[in-house]
């Protein structure tokens, strides 16, 4: 025999320890601790990226919503900057404000028949100091409108009329650009926009009026 590995030569604590298996109870106890252990390790990871998915998630709906409000923000700018600017051509153009000049209604709203794929809404207003003045075909928004005009005191008003994308009526609301008051509303699948250098409480009024028709 070896004395190396003799049992004298065995550790005292391995020679004369005695072995107990550990009970069931408390075996099951530090399983139940190490695997709440390991998931308490695994949970922030999860939480790490599933939170950041939602922000992801979030950041990218509030995005688009900006985006298409931008966008919508965008056109309407477009489309009054091209309204106040075929306001303009009309006063400067000579003989370009009325292809038909008649203060009567029934006069003008025929004049419009075959020239429109609708009829626009034509009445004088001259007993609240807007006087009917003509009509002409005018090219806004990509394709033909009507353009009315009308007159208040001193001012010339230009009222543009066209189908309306959508449905649904909007109440009048004004907008300032380039020193012209402008006015837009929506009413019975026809959208109105009327510019002048009126005042704008009158240009309101004005638009007020006709959406009550």
């Amino acid at each position: 025999m070896n004395p190396k590995n003799s049992p004298a030569n065995e550790p005292i604590v391995a020679r004369d320890a005695t072995y107990h298996r550990a009970p069931d109870e408390l075996r099951a106890r530090i399983r139940s601790s190490l695997a709440a252990e390991a998931r308490k390790q695994v949970r922030p990871m999860f939480w790490k990226w599933g939170g950041m998915a939602a922000a992801v998630a979030a950041a990218s709906v509030l995005s688009w919503n900006v985006a298409m409000l931008q966008a919508k923000g965008g056109e309407e700018e477009r489309l009054a900057r091209e309204i106040a600017s075929a306001h303009v051509r009309s006063l400067m153009a000579e003989n370009h404000l009325s292809d038909v000049a008649s203060t009567d209604q029934h006069t003008v709203k025929p004049w419009f028949q075959g020239k429109l794929d609708f009829a626009p809404v034509v009445t004088d207003l001259a007993a609240s100091g807007f006087a009917l003045a003509g009509g002409r075909l005018d090219y806004i928004n990509g394709r033909p409108v009507a353009a009315l005009v009308y007159r208040h005191r001193l001012h010339v008003m230009n009222l543009f009329q066209w189908p309306a994308a959508g449905s649904g009526d909007s109440a009048p609301e004004l907008v300032t650009r380039h020193g012209y008051s402008l006015v837009r509303w929506k009413r019975a699948g026809i959208e109105y926009w009327v510019v002048s250098d009126a005042s704008s409480p009158e240009l309101l009024k004005f638009a007020q009026l006709y959406a009550s028709i």
